[in-house]
């Protein structure tokens, strides 16, 4: 993690001395960024969802915001096989393909370059990472009519979700369009979220050191 903390303030002193100096007034802009995007997991590629919005400061040199993105089981076909502890069964079942999901939220800082006219920015994400395994289909009709996550507490004992500090580094470019302050984007990004450990996956590592890519559209202020 230090040597992670040390390049990013290595990235960020580079970007702040490498501009012109030129005597500008201070402005701030701002920026809001949805995407979309893949994960790449042991055995499927999953799908994500989210955005980012802050401000531009520095002369647009460096971007401070918040972000959210997410996988969730709706958008995504996989199936996870969990088995019930022996003597466990549920409506005679004692092996459940489970959904899955996960999101993350926090703090962004990204330092950004310009090549010529490509705008490139190293987008650095801390905050909350939460993951869970969930059951589906018929499975979500109980067999006695109580919430189907009164079941899932029971049958996971409690761990059907787990919840880490995370972080993600990332490197993107983003390209002009023909409508002023719009940029289309691409991304690619590590996912480091170690401990999310749940009855589907005690080890905790479904979701650590992972890539992820992203592509983006970006409205802001030039």
């Amino acid at each position: 993690m230090k040597t992670i903390l040390a390049v990013v303030y290595l990235l960020l002193a580079t970007s702040l001395h490498a501009q012109d100096q030129k005597t500008k007034p201070t402005k701030i802009g701002w920026f809001v960024t949805p995407e979309v995007g893949t994960m790449f997991l042991d055995d499927h590629i999953g799908k994500t969802v989210g955005t980012s919005l802050g401000v531009k400061i520095w002369k647009n040199r460096l971007k401070v915001g918040a972000f959210v993105y997410g996988r969730s089981g709706p958008i995504n076909g996989a199936t996870f096989a969990a088995v019930l502890p022996e003597g466990v069964t549920y409506k005679g079942q004692s092996r459940l393909n489970l959904r899955g999901d996960h999101g993350m939220f926090g703090l962004l800082v990204a330092p950004v370059f310009r090549l010529k006219a490509v705008e490139i920015d190293v987008p650095i994400m801390v905050g909350v990472f939460g993951a869970g395994f969930y059951l589906s289909g018929d499975d979500r009709k109980t067999p006695d009519g109580a919430r189907v996550s009164e079941w899932e507490n029971k049958l996971f004992a409690g761990r059907d979700a787990a919840f880490v500090n995370a972080m993600e580094v990332g490197l993107r470019a983003f390209i002009p369009t023909k409508i002023k302050g719009v940029r289309v984007g691409a991304g690619l990004h590590y996912i480091m979220a170690r401990g999310v450990e749940t009855y589907y996956d005690p080890a905790g590592d479904s979701f650590n050191n992972r890539l992820r890519a992203s592509l983006s559209v970006n409205f802001g202020s030039l």
